[in-house]
């Protein structure tokens, strides 16, 4: 293809699940030309989720299984090519000074293989045109189709997996229900519900929603429903699992703050908003996606996460984390804020949480320093979760805050259910909180947090200056088995420890970096000014 321009590739790498290309564009033209993937086999064209020039160089990336309408893309050779309206104008091709090693290995980070199982697969590998010399991905994909639902076939294999058609029927049924009550709704943008499969009432974001809203006087406005239950392997009644079927058809605006099977498996209308105000801050742990060859990840054919239409979060940096963890477009994501992390900024909230605290915990009260231990579990999820407390010497512990007269509040992740031994000669310098639900209220009377892979760290960095120190005692198996959307080290705003003596010794040391927690919030939060609610309020609920 004759043109006056070229297209020179210095680096193509894969990270997870997302493309990198850097380059640059040769032309006798200033205004550089549009960038576009060509698929050569069916001539589809395929905008760079993100373009940015540098003068003539580029940096562009792309997430290969959300950018065709946030599914995987088609099957075909893709050649980076620049564009003049409909016009092709040239191929992209390796600059004379980046000759990589092409090849098919799994390793190589020109290429990205993805098996889930025999029936889903998604290959990326790099290519050299042999007649052209231009460069081009190459797709080879295979998404099984959803299985259709036969209720005749269901009952027919009753005798041999009565609890699996089970199942299918209770789905084949929760989907009948959805159809006839969606068919006849009245969507008038008035209709809120709030629910979530991992509370037993309404709790952290939600509540701060809900509270908020009939604070400024919209319960005059709008009509609210409420569904909760405690966990999401809770048995609801008939009644109950028809009523919130209901609702899920029937209101304009679905709010949940965590994961919730019962909310993937329906198409809703397009004028229903399902806000997922999720639960942790910032971008920390790989998830979703991200996870695609650690234990736990989806299949390409997931129907989890892809019914959102918005999603708060804290910055931009953390827009980009959940698109690709979720796979959805980074249009439904937006960066101005978590709703509960408003307290951070609330002077009269401050005030009385810790005299609250300082009821819950007296001894803290009194202590020099206080300590919150607060580590995330490990294991797949809340079935397998544990506790390695082998790792932690409570008697080596206890001695030194006694000597020290500090206290330490351990709170343990709510997966994890094993009660924590606490030697009786030291029970008043540490405690077990497990008991206590909201841990961001503890946080107003910590001096120091403990942590190791937590997403707690995100709030706790708005109470300025405290420090963190991050007892990483299993990081290199953190990383095999869940990873982090980022380097372990460049991300914690703290010294990281690797056994208990060391962790000993920091705390000793009182060892930290004020500029690195300053530039942490900096990095992961937009807004510091305790007005998140409003905003999630004023442009996700109420459009303005």
């Amino acid at each position: 293809m004759e043109s006056e321009i070229k297209i020179l590739l210095h680096k193509v790498e894969f990270k997870r699940i997302i493309l990198h290309m850097w380059g640059e564009v040769v032309a006798t033209e200033k205004k550089m030309p549009q960038l576009e993937f060509w698929n050569e086999m069916t001539g589809q064209r395929i905008l760079p989720q993100h373009l940015d020039w540098d003068g003539n160089q580029f940096h562009l990336t792309m997430n290969v299984l959300s950018v065709n309408h946030e599914e995987p893309m088609e099957a075909g050779n893709y050649y980076l090519t620049a564009y003049k309206g409909s016009k092709r104008l040239a191929d992209a091709v390796f600059a004379a000074d980046y000759e990589p090693e092409l090849d098919t290995e799994r390793e190589n980070p020109l290429n990205m293989v993805i098996y889930r199982n025999s029936g889903h697969y998604f290959r990326g590998y790099s290519g050299v045109d042999l007649d052209t010399g231009a460069y081009y991905l190459q797709v080879k994909v295979a998404i099984p189709k959803p299985r259709v639902f036969f209720i005749k076939k269901a009952f027919y294999k009753f005798k041999n997996n009565l609890k699996h058609n089970l199942w299918e029927i209770t789905h084949w049924f929760s989907l009948q229900v959805f159809a006839h009550y969606r068919k006849h709704a009245k969507y008038k943008g008035n209709k809120i519900l709030f629910a979530s499969g991992s509370r037993a009432e309404i709790g952290g974001n939600e509540q701060f929603v809900y509270e908020r809203m009939v604070e400024r006087g919209l319960d005059k406005q709008f009509e609210f429903y409420f569904d909760f239950k405690p966990s999401i392997d809770a048995k609801r009644s008939f009644a109950k699992k028809f009523r919130f079927t209901k609702l899920l058809a029937t209101c304009d605006i679905i709010m949940i703050d965590d994961y919730y099977p019962d909310i993937y498996k329906f198409d809703y209308d397009p004028r229903v908003k399902v806000i997922q105000l999720w639960h942790a801050c910032g971008a920390f742990k790989s998830l979703g996606f991200e996870r695609m060859d650690k234990p736990g990840a989806p299949p390409l054919n997931t129907r989890v996460h892809k019914c959102y239409t918005h999603m708060p979060v804290s910055s931009y940096h953390s827009a980009l984390h959940h698109a690709e963890g979720f796979c959805i477009d980074e249009s439904k994501f937006y960066p101005i804020g978590i709703p509960r992390t408003d307290i951070f900024f609330d002077e009269e909230y401050k005030k009385t949480t810790t005299a609250r605290m300082y009821e819950e915990f007296p001894r803290a009260k009194t202590a020099k320093k206080v300590y919150l231990y607060a580590p995330t579990f490990r294991g797949d999820n809340a079935l397998n979760a544990y506790f390695p407390f082998d790792k932690i010497d409570f008697e080596k512990w206890g001695k030194f805050l006694k000597e020290r007269d500090e206290y330490l509040i351990i709170k343990m992740h709510p997966f994890v259910r094993e009660t924590i031994q606490i030697p009786e000669e030291y029970k008043d310098y540490m405690c077990d909180a497990a008991s206590y639900r909201e841990v961001n209220d503890i946080l107003f009377i910590v001096d120091a947090l403990i942590t190791d892979y937590s997403s707690i760290i995100y709030e706790f960095s708005l109470l300025t200056g405290r420090p963190m120190y991050f007892f990483a005692f299993d990081q290199k198996m953190y990383e095999a088995t869940r990873d982090f959307y980022e380097p372990y080290e460049d991300t914690v705003p703290g010294k990281i420890v690797k056994n208990f003596d060391e962790l000993l010794d920091a705390l000793a040391k009182e060892e930290y970096s004020k500029e690195e927690l300053e530039a942490f919030v900096k990095k992961n939060f937009t807004y510091t000014d305790g007005k998140a609610t409003d905003r999630v309020i004023d442009q996700l609920i109420l459009g303005e």
